[in-house]
Parts: C-alpha cells; sequence; structure tokens
C-alpha cells in the first residue's frame, strides 16, 4: 500500500510541507477549500499573482508537477468538518495540520486518533512558530498540552500577521516530522518545539500523556 500523507492546509505551513513532502518521494493529499489571495503571496511559497482566485489545491498541484515530476497528488478541496473530516484522511498514513484555526486543529486531532494514524500540528503567529508531533500512545497528543477549544477569539496570524520566513521555517520541520513518524522514529512524539525567527531561538519540550486527557487517556 502506497504512503499518503494529507496536508491540511495549503498556506504558509502547507506550502513548504507539501513541497518537501513531494521530493521526498511521499504521495500527498491536499486538503484546503480556500483560494489563494494575493495578500498571501509573502508566506505561500507554492502561489504567485498568477493563481490569484485559484483554488489553492489546484495551484499547489500544478507547481509540484512542475517542480517535482512524478509527484502523486491528490486534491480534496473542501473545508475539514465533523460529518465529512474521517472521509476526507480515510486511508492516509500520517496527518501534517498546519490550518489557521483551533477547530480544525481540534478535529484534525481527533479523527487522526480515530483513524489510529501519526499527525503533525503546526502553527505560527508573527515571529513565532510551534511544532507538535504525535504518535498515539507515545508522548503527549494535541488535547493533553492545549485541552479544549477556547471559548474566547485567540490571535492567529490573520489578526496578528506571521513573516514569511517562519512560516517556511515551521513547515520544514513539520514535513521532517512526518516523514521520521512514518519511518518509525516515535522519539520525537510529545515533543512540542517553538521557534523564534526574532531571536533565533529554538527549543523543545517533552510533554507525557495525560491519565485524563478525553482523546488519549484512559477514559
Amino acid at each position: 500500500m502506497s504512503v499518503i500523507v494529507a496536508v491540511i492546509g495549503v498556506g504558509g505551513l502547507g506550502c513548504p510541507a507539501a513541497l518537501a513532502l513531494a521530493e521526498s518521494g511521499v504521495a500527498l493529499r491536499l486538503i484546503d477549500e480556500d483560494t489563494v489571495e494575493r495578500s498571501n503571496l509573502h508566506r505561500q511559497m507554492l502561489f504567485d499573482e498568477s493563481d490569484v482566485g485559484r483554488a489553492k489545491v489546484t495551484a499547489a498541484k500544478d507547481a509540484l508537477a512542475r517542480i517535482a515530476p512524478g509527484a502523486i497528488v491528490e486534491t480534496r478541496a473542501e473545508h475539514l468538518v465533523p460529518e465529512r473530516a474521517e472521509a476526507l484522511l480515510r486511508g492516509v498514513s500520517a496527518i501534517v495540520e498546519g490550518s489557521d484555526n483551533l477547530p480544525t486543529k481540534f478535529l484534525s486531532a481527533d479523527v487522526a486518533r480515530r483513524l489510529g494514524v501519526p499527525v503533525v500540528h503546526g502553527a505560527c503567529v508573527a515571529w513565532h512558530g510551534t511544532v507538535l508531533p504525535v504518535s498515539w500512545g507515545d508522548g503527549a497528543c494535541y488535547r493533553c498540552v492545549f485541552e479544549e477549544l477556547p471559548e474566547e477569539e485567540t490571535t492567529n496570524c490573520a489578526i496578528a500577521g506571521v513573516y514569511g520566513p517562519v512560516t517556511s521555517i515551521i513547515g520544514a520541520i513539520m514535513a521532517a516530522d512526518a516523514l521520521r513518524l512514518l519511518r518509525g522514529d516515535r522519539t520525537i512524539a510529545g515533543n512540542l518545539a517553538r521557534y523564534d525567527g526574532w531571536r533565533q531561538t529554538f527549543r523543545a519540550s517533552p510533554f507525557p500523556r495525560r491519565s485524563d486527557c478525553p482523546l488519549c487517556g484512559g477514559r
């Protein structure tokens, strides 16, 4: 069975992650309902002016075909919603989640657990980025670290902005972590990596599984 990695969100994080994975010979399933916007071109490395208004997944597939000939890329121009999430992700070997909203991040974690596949979560705001690789049974999952979806609005890249080089770095790390998990390396599972592009610092903190985690704990 071929190895397929789902990339949820083909934006600042999903573009570099998809490129790195495609060039590594991994088949991709790109999931994003949005279209390319001019204001985002500085951080979405697979797109240019000619792609503005096009579906992101279609434009990304075309770009990957030029850069990584022979790359196998499936596209799903859909938003990840509870009713369709499992069907959209069924059959993949791993998930790379680089969405820009918390509901999608929590839903990705939940569906990854249901399907029993590893998932790498990534996020960026301004000069800062985080990566959390998850392998079920080895270290913390997304809900272990962040627990529940907050009721109030939180800062994201749409509000605070984000610097393009930071998203490229985080996206590349996400791809590397996905490849390591696919190769059976569980030592990185549950390690929350934090990158500060302004101070040029990088640190990773291991998080243990919470026994009371509603997703991966004992209950």
